[in-house]
């Protein structure tokens, strides 16, 4: 019989509380798609640390500088209103 050496991935248990209307939900959600609860959450989170990244600003020095700059001449009035008060 041929063995597969296959390197077990580290892994952490999360345990979360849904609401049981939820859950059901997600069990509909993931049997529409053929795959277990686990693999819908794993790729659902996944698929949305992705667009998080994506739409992840740049601070570094030169362009936080830019954007700083830019909301301040923006709401120049506003920002003198509250300095008056």
């Amino acid at each position: 019989m041929k063995q597969q050496h296959r390197q077990k991935e580290e892994t952490v248990r999360l345990t979360i509380d849904f609401p049981v209307e939820q859950h059901a939900y997600l069990k509909m959600l993931a049997a529409k798609r053929g795959i277990s609860m686990r693999q819908y959450v794993i790729e659902s989170l996944c698929e949305n640390i992705e667009k998080h990244e994506a739409k992840h600003i740049d601070l570094s020095e030169n362009k936080f500088k830019k954007a700083l700059s830019k909301v301040i001449n923006e709401n120049d009035d506003v920002l003198r209103r509250l300095a008056d008060k």
